[in-house]
């Protein structure tokens, strides 16, 4: 600019003044926009949707996890095998509440004799049994020798 006379700079001043009011050429402040997250213990023994597993309460890794994972989930189990089909495939991870109650009808983590599960929970005049989604399986009776633990709902 020291190369124009007086009436040259004022034009240049009084142009840059336009382009600011005009907003179009303002320079533009990113927004970054937080991304909530928090995080979950993913139990890294997998959880049988089929045969049982153990599941270890220590055996887990945080990860950090944003609102796709259910608000209500305490940690995740990665199912293994295809008795929760179609509803849960094998290697998907699924959320759970943890809570040591189910209702008829809702679908658990259960260790069952020492092997853990991914079933629904069926409570009737027939007795009480761990259901898989996938019809080529029985469903499993539980006894009243059988020791059950209920690890918590699955959420998601």
């Amino acid at each position: 600019m020291s190369e124009l006379n007086e009436e040259g700079r004022e034009k240049v001043l009084d142009y840059m003044e336009l382009l600011i009011q005009s907003a179009k050429y303002r320079k533009q402040v990113a927004t970054i926009i937080p991304f909530a997250s928090r995080s979950l213990r993913l139990y890294t023994t997998m959880v049988s949707a089929g045969t049982g597993n153990f599941l270890d309460g220590t055996d887990f890794e945080l990860i950090d996890v944003g609102d796709e994972v259910p608000e209500t989930a305490d940690f995740g189990v990665r199912i293994t095998g295809d008795s929760m089909e179609p509803k849960y495939i094998n290697h998907q991870i699924v959320w759970v509440h943890q809570q040591d109650y189910l209702l008829n009808g809702e679908i658990g983590i259960f260790c069952l004799n020492g092997d853990a599960f991914c079933k629904k929970l069926q409570d009737d005049n027939d007795g009480l049994f761990l259901i898989s989604l996938n019809q080529k399986y029985d469903p499993r009776p539980v006894g009243e020798n059988d020791e059950l633990k209920i690890f918590g709902k699955v959420v998601g």
